[in-house]
């Protein structure tokens, strides 16, 4: 009876309506529930950026008008008078100064550095594996260990940079602890990871180029500059803008090379708005006021990322 009726049921659904039509077939109740699987593999994932990024922002948000006392007694409201100090704070608006420089020194470099280094490796073929390779080692490399790298190449006694003033005959600079050339020698390494990253975002945005259109170029005796400018960078604006935001929330973020380096100083001659943030919080205890730096380092961030994103839409549409 069973294949009977599976038979019969086959023939009703394949008999035309009588209005010419197929017959409508009621919903099978098996596919119209949505499957729960890909919900459960993404809540790990939504349940790390609720603990450690939504949640973060949204406490940094409260407590930036609060005065927080460390020893576990009640927030004081303080309303915008947190805002207020750190707008008025001499040690934050150096911060903020060092931080416009080494994001000026960095990014731009960077970008144009690893453009060119990429269009390069592009060049070299299969060939380049091994430049390469170490060319892209800066930002695979760990910051901390980076840093401490570097903070030996610029020792004052027994540095590898002093070093080389002294086969050359010129007396030793004091590179971390002199407010001339310490902010200097951050920029020296955070530009050096920067181009690592920019060049491999660009060699990645080169790859979408297709070949006829360098067959084109080459057939039409389009070349060198005239080539980059007139073919390339067009095709390359989403990636430019992609890395342009990239490198510019890297640059404001900028804290385990300071703090390993130089600890913002001296006099806070490299002090940055992350450093800056850690110091009023940690070392003052003023957590109302390190708040709201944060919360005003969120809000700047969150504003290149939404016209990021409105520039990449338009240049892809």
């Amino acid at each position: 009876m069973s294949l009977l009726t599976r038979s019969a049921a086959k023939v009703a659904a394949a008999t035309p309506a009588p209005g010419g039509g197929p017959a409508k077939q009621a919903p099978t109740s098996g596919y119209s529930r949505q499957p729960l699987t890909p919900y459960l593999l993404l809540l790990p994932a939504l349940a790390a950026l609720l603990l450690f990024v939504y949640g973060p922002a949204l406490l940094s948000l409260i407590g930036s008008f609060f005065v927080i006392p460390l020893s576990g007694g009640s927030w004081k409201y303080a309303g915008f008078n947190n805002y207020l100090k750190v707008f008025a704070d001499p040690l934050i608006h150096q911060a903020a100064w060092n931080t416009l420089v080494y994001s000026l020194a960095t990014i731009i470099p960077s970008i144009v550095l690893g453009l060119l280094l990429a269009l390069l490796m592009e060049k070299m073929g299969r060939g380049s594996w091994l430049a390469k390779t170490a060319l892209i080692l800066p930002m695979t490399a760990n910051m901390v260990a980076m840093a401490v790298v570097f903070k030996w190449i610029f020792a004052f006694q027994g540095g590898f940079a002093n070093q080389l003033l002294g086969i050359a005959g010129l007396a030793p600079v004091n590179w971390l602890d002199e407010a001339d050339t310490s902010l200097f020698t951050v920029i020296l390494l955070g530009l050096w990871r920067a181009t690592s990253l920019c060049m491999l975002l660009f060699m990645a945005g080169l790859t979408t180029i297709p070949s006829s259109i360098h067959e084109a170029t080459a057939v039409e005796g389009i070349r060198g500059f005239t080539k980059l400018r007139t073919v390339i960078l067009p095709m390359l604006r989403p990636t430019v803008v992609f890395v342009t935001v990239l490198s510019i929330t890297g640059a404001v973020q900028v804290f385990e090379i300071v703090n390993v380096m130089t600890k913002g100083g001296p006099v806070g001659s490299s002090e940055t708005a992350m450093t800056a943030a850690h110091k009023v919080g940690f070392e003052y205890f003023r957590i109302g006021e390190a708040s709201a730096i944060s919360f005003i380092l969120i809000a700047l961030l969150l504003a290149v990322g939404v016209i990021g994103r409105q520039r990449r839409t338009k240049e892809t549409s």
